[in-house]
């Protein structure tokens, strides 16, 4: 099971741009709060270009 959860991490990727530098971001809403309780969490990608936010299943 540990390796699916690391599986996951490494290919959860930004839609927009596809890097793969993606962070857990804050839940700043109720609709960030009301998703994670279907374990979909904010992500945020890390290039310095695009920034974009975006949800993704698990908290890996």
């Amino acid at each position: 099971m540990l390796s699916n959860l690391s599986k996951t991490q490494v290919d959860r990727k930004c839609p927009k741009c596809g890097c793969a530098e993606v962070v857990r971001s804050q839940r700043i809403d109720l609709t960030d709060r009301m998703l994670s309780l279907i374990n979909v969490y904010p992500y945020r990608c890390q290039k310095h270009t695009c920034k974009n936010r975006f949800e993704s299943f698990g908290k890996a």
